[in-house]
């Protein structure tokens, strides 16, 4: 008897187990899509789909979004969901004042410090990335703030500071001593890579913060509740990932190396920053992994 009882038991267990594996697939599942439609579908660094060069596409979504929030946070049993909700509503909502602002402000900025666009100087690089910066974190801090949760929820903390920057500035030091080698085995001018470090430095900062907030430091915490720890770090770094598998920085054929590049650094970066509760070893990582595409091939 006391057998019987225990393998019903056991069975139970198992049951439930299932159960919330299969809940868990179907929610990573569910917002490994609208990740997806936020960072390829709705960004506007690449022209792969016409859903990239349709504000009308980023304002529905985010309306979508929105929605959603709002009526998962109304009820009891889909309020412990509505944080996801809010991250994809401020995520995609950086996409659309991106869209609407970007350029005329870039124009007005460039045309203010007399220099030349994206790309075609370093100083030009450096000033048009702080307004996409800009515009692509005030909406993500506003909400945030609004919600009276706290920049801490962004991963905007202290946290265990010495072994997060510590990995960081290792890292950092790893990957600026590989790019100065590399680029100099491909000839590149190493007084002009010199002189454009500080203009480069500020551009790789700037990207590393933004980036690790909107790809990880908004979702990590979020999506947890609904997918566990480890299902939101292989969600944010999918995320990160396909991504920039449509930068046109590189070619199409160098696409899934630089998609496994990406994947793997992702993934370190979510742990890194999960494990330390604190985003600043993260930026400091990607800020080096950054420069090392500028110095050593000049992208």
């Amino acid at each position: 008897m006391i057998n019987a009882t225990a393998a019903v038991s056991q069975t139970g267990n198992v049951t439930a187990t299932v159960r919330t594996a299969a809940a868990r697939l179907a929610l990573f599942t569910l917002f490994l899509a609208c990740g997806l439609a936020v960072f390829i579908l709705g960004v506007d660094y690449h022209t792969r789909f016409w859903t990239t060069t349709s504000g009308a596409f980023k304002v529905g979504m985010s309306a979508l979004f929105l929605v959603a929030m709002l009526a998962l946070r109304r009820s009891k049993r889909g309020r412990v969901y509505w944080p996801a909700a809010f991250a994809f509503f401020a995520a995609s909502l950086a996409n659309v004042t991106a869209w609407y602002l970007a350029e005329p402000v870039q124009r007005w900025l460039l045309g203010l410090v007399g220099v030349e666009g994206w790309g075609a100087t370093p100083q030009g690089l450096m000033w048009t990335k702080l307004v996409d910066v800009v515009l692509r974190l005030a909406p993500i801090f506003a909400l945030v703030l609004l919600a009276r949760e706290g920049l801490g929820s962004l991963y905007i903390r202290k946290g265990n500071l010495r072994w997060s920057l510590g990995i960081g500035v290792l890292a950092m030091a790893n990957l600026l001593a590989m790019a100065i080698a590399v680029g100099a085995s491909n000839g590149r001018d190493m007084a002009v890579v010199f002189s454009s470090l500080p203009w480069w430095s500020a551009f790789a900062l700037m990207n590393g913060f933004m980036e690790e907030i909107w790809f990880r430091g908004l979702f990590l915490k979020r999506v947890q509740p609904a997918i566990g720890a480890a299902g939101a770090v292989w969600l944010t770094t999918l995320f990160y990932a396909s991504s920039h598998l449509f930068a046109t920085y590189i070619e199409p054929a160098e696409a899934l190396v630089f998609g496994i590049i990406t994947f793997t650094l992702g993934c370190a970066w979510a742990l890194l920053m999960q494990k330390t509760n604190t985003l600043w070893g993260s930026v400091a990582f990607h800020m080096a992994a950054d420069l090392y595409l500028l110095i050593a091939f000049g992208i």
